[in-house]
């Protein structure tokens, strides 16, 4: 079609649906942050046949199916209330869910999925979908864990940061969404005690003096990303507290967070980290999970 440019692949948001109440809240986001952003969403509603699906009372491939085409209709109905000019395509693929998202990850922007689904443990645990797609996908991961539009508005972002290079990643994930929404950056640092050998715990250790060289080591770390977005204003924290905990009490007052997939700690070759996967499903808001490689 001569006179049309047509978008980069990777010039998308893809949305999980499945029609629970974090996935509805999932695709408000996805479709705000696309419109903010003038770039499609593609809508992924995805099925295994010989799982009983239980929010469809039936396990018939037909009806499934039917079923799954009125779910995609709804939700492209509600993203074209957020905006009726964003692009909406959807996809109905066989096969499981995290798959199928994984597999979308490869050329989209980011994925954006709801923390718990439909499933016998959906109030119990964390969902193993947001778990698996958070782990494998090879974009910026958004996990929504709360239900209903947000109506959030603080103008915060929260990114914690490491050292890591999936750290790095998440910093600069982190600048790009605040300079579009105009918000401020806060970069927390949080360190807890692990040993003898912990710099807080020797004799002549001082915290103010272990604190002030820390932030002068995160100066460094968003010195880059501050030179791209100038207009942004820069916060950090450095706290003496567990990660896990800083980033959710951070997160009262943020409308994002967002983490690296894997810290400095654990054993290479793993996925997802202990602070990032421990905070799925526990922020107040949305929470990003980012990989080393979407640097």
């Amino acid at each position: 079609m001569s006179g049309t440019t047509s978008p980069t692949p990777t010039a998308r948001i893809v949305a999980g649906i499945d029609g629970s109440a974090h996935g509805w809240a999932a695709l408000a986001w996805a479709a705000e942050r696309a419109s903010e952003l003038k770039i499609p969403l593609h809508l992924v509603h995805a099925f295994a046949p010989d799982i009983p699906m239980l929010g469809f009372g039936t396990t018939d491939q037909s009806s499934i199916l039917a079923e799954g085409r009125r779910l995609l209709a709804t939700a492209t109905a509600r993203a074209h209330a957020t905006n009726p000019a964003l692009t909406v395509t959807t996809s109905l693929p066989p096969g499981y869910a995290s798959r199928a998202l994984v597999g979308a990850s490869h050329s989209a922007t980011m994925v954006v999925l709801g923390a718990v689904g439909h499933g016998l443990l959906s109030r119990a645990t964390i969902g193993a979908v947001a778990q698996q797609v958070a782990a494998h996908a090879t974009c910026p991961v958004v996990i929504v864990g709360h239900e209903g539009r947000s109506e959030r508005n603080h103008r915060r972002v929260v990114v914690g940061v490491d050292g890591s290079s999936s750290s790095n990643a998440a910093l600069h994930t982190a600048f790009d969404y605040a300079a579009t929404r105009e918000s401020e950056l806060v970069v927390v640092h949080a360190w807890e005690a692990k040993g003898i050998k912990d710099p807080t715990l020797e004799t002549d250790s001082s915290w103010p003096a272990y604190e002030s060289h820390l932030e002068q080591a995160v100066t460094r770390e968003i010195a880059s990303s501050s030179a791209e977005h100038p207009a942004v204003k820069v916060h950090h924290d450095v706290v003496r507290s567990s990660p896990v905990a800083a980033l959710i009490q951070a997160a009262d007052t943020a409308d994002l967070v967002v983490v690296g997939a894997r810290g400095t700690g654990g054993f290479a070759g793993l996925h997802l980290g202990s602070v990032s996967g421990r905070l799925l499903g526990r922020t107040d808001c949305p929470l990003v999970i980012v990989h080393s490689r979407e640097v």
